[in-house]
């Protein structure tokens, strides 16, 4: 493997963490809502990364955080 691919595969990882990473600030949030609501939001962070958890987090009313 060359620099290139080397680099590639590191970011690929990277992301790849990102977006565990939002999954989970999305599954442990401590915004009060229903658990379909709560896996939909990790389910878009999942695979959208930091746009679907931000973009669903827009949509929850702000008198559901504490």
């Amino acid at each position: 493997m060359n620099n290139m691919d080397i680099t590639l595969v590191f970011m690929l990882i990277a992301l790849l963490m990102l977006h565990i990473h939002f999954c989970y600030r999305a599954f442990t949030s401590k915004a009060h809502i229903k658990n379909s609501q709560r896996i939909v939001w990790s389910m878009l962070s999942l695979l959208m990364g930091p746009l679907g958890y931000y973009v669903y987090q827009n949509l929850i009313p702000l008198d559901f955080y504490e």
